[in-house]
């Protein structure tokens, strides 16, 4: 992934070092590159803003990372019909 998209990589990972636990980054960075692959940054984007929105409205959330990771599998299942997890990456790519 880093070879194939750096800069995806390099956004996924801030990502997660953002909004993840550091025990769960490295696994969380795949993810976040998976949503980046196949729901495009655009959308990446508006979920974390919509994170952000409810954190400056004063929600607390103990677990941001996985309520963006929530966020990013319902847009994911609209589009591919699959969750991330399931979702390979590369574009159009799925595990079997």
């Amino acid at each position: 992934m880093r070879n194939t998209n750096p800069q995806l990589w390099e956004f996924a990972v801030q990502i997660a070092i953002h909004h993840d636990d550091p025990a769960t980054h490295a696994v969380a960075a795949i993810g976040f590159y998976k949503a980046l692959v196949h729901l495009g940054v655009k959308e990446v984007r508006r979920c974390i803003q919509r994170l952000e929105k409810w954190r400056l409205k004063g929600q607390k959330i103990e677990t941001p990372g996985r309520l963006l990771m929530h966020l990013l599998n319902e847009k994911a299942r609209a589009a591919t019909g699959f969750n991330i997890n399931d979702l390979g990456t590369e574009p159009g790519a799925v595990l079997s």
